[in-house]
């Protein structure tokens, strides 16, 4: 008998597996979620178990609904966590289940991109991977940001690739008197959900255009004032307003609790942008969900390394330069049926 957690997933799970997954006949599921020990239940925040363990349960539901909707073998293991982002899990069991899948779904609170454990069977095209850290259930709902057009959600990546991927200069602004500029050359990625070969890797929910500076970089610069309002991230009690030159974060100003923190850290360290993002999905409406608010459509995200107490400090795009040419938010973002 299926839980109702299964039933109503299931029509979402069935999208993903068909139109995003493209699995084939034969192909072998593997899908990984970190479980509490009894010790990590007696000494770890009850948040953090609880969290947890709902992503185990819903887990379990996923390998349900995905064993009734096709035939393909599908397993479920339980990992030890590794209580860091990215830490590569010494797993000899995980690593062998791994090898002797084809896709490979990690539901986890800490994020297995990048781990060795993954990375190999990667880039060797042996699997396919599918990331999602910290998802509560809620995101597998119908109506949710895994229930969308992936067509859709490639037609406005695209376009937003092809507004951009020529320009020297860009200039993003929001409401709040935000300004960020970036001296290109570099290569933007875009995500748009569908994995049809081996190596390839998909973060859930899709629907993201991105960035990625290497901490050493100097060709690509960003430049600018970040004002975030206060209630994105716990502590932050007021505005924040962060400055950064060529990369560098060099100035913040109020913020609270967080404002602290970085002022300590930006006087022993430099801090640096390694991430820039913006969002294409249109299903992806929850902005304190870090994994769905990085997908929200028309919200910009920006990463520091080493990182600052959140990974991501997000602002609304009201108006966006290209080169010399102005593009207000309904242009870029709204006018949805605009060939850019």
């Amino acid at each position: 008998m299926s839980s109702s957690l299964t039933k109503t997933i299931k029509p979402v799970i069935k999208k993903l597996v068909e139109e995003s997954w493209l699995i084939k006949e034969g192909e072998r599921i593997l899908i990984v979620s970190d479980f509490p020990s009894n010790e990590d239940f007696s000494c770890k925040p009850v948040e953090l178990i609880e969290s947890m363990v709902n992503r185990n349960i819903l887990a379990k539901s996923i390998h349900d609904s995905i064993t009734d909707l096709i035939p393909n073998p599908v397993e479920l293991y339980f990992m030890e966590p590794t209580y860091e982002h990215w830490k590569n899990p010494i797993d000899k069991i995980l690593k062998e289940k791994i090898e002797s899948s084809n896709i490979v779904f990690t539901l986890t609170e800490y994020s297995l991109t990048d781990t060795p454990i993954v990375a190999v069977p990667l880039v060797k095209k042996q699997i396919k991977h599918i990331s999602a850290p910290l998802i509560p259930p809620e995101v597998f709902f119908p109506g949710g940001p895994l229930d969308i057009d992936y067509d859709k959600i490639e037609e406005l990546s695209t376009n937003l690739f092809n507004l951009f991927k020529d320009a020297k200069k860009l200039e993003f602004y929001d409401i709040a008197g935000s300004h960020l500029s970036i001296e290109l050359p570099t290569t933007w990625l875009f995500e748009t959900g569908r994995i049809p070969e081996y190596g390839m890797n998909t973060n859930l929910p899709p629907g993201e255009l991105t960035l990625e500076i290497p901490y050493s970089e100097s060709d690509c610069k960003i430049s600018g004032q970040l004002n975030i309002f206060p209630g994105w991230q716990s502590g932050m009690s007021d505005l924040l307003i962060l400055n950064i030159s060529e990369n560098r974060l060099h100035d913040v100003v109020g913020g609270g609790e967080i404002g602290e923190l970085i002022q300590k850290l930006i006087q022993k360290e430099e801090v640096k942008v390694v991430q820039f993002g913006i969002g294409t999905n249109p299903a992806a409406k929850d902005p304190f969900c870090p994994t769905v608010a990085d997908k929200y459509y028309g919200m910009a995200h920006i990463r520091f390394y080493p990182e600052i107490n959140t990974e991501h400090f997000y602002f609304p795009i009201s108006k966006i330069k290209v080169d010399d040419k102005e593009y207000n938010h309904f242009q870029v973002f709204r006018n949805s049926e605009r060939k850019i």
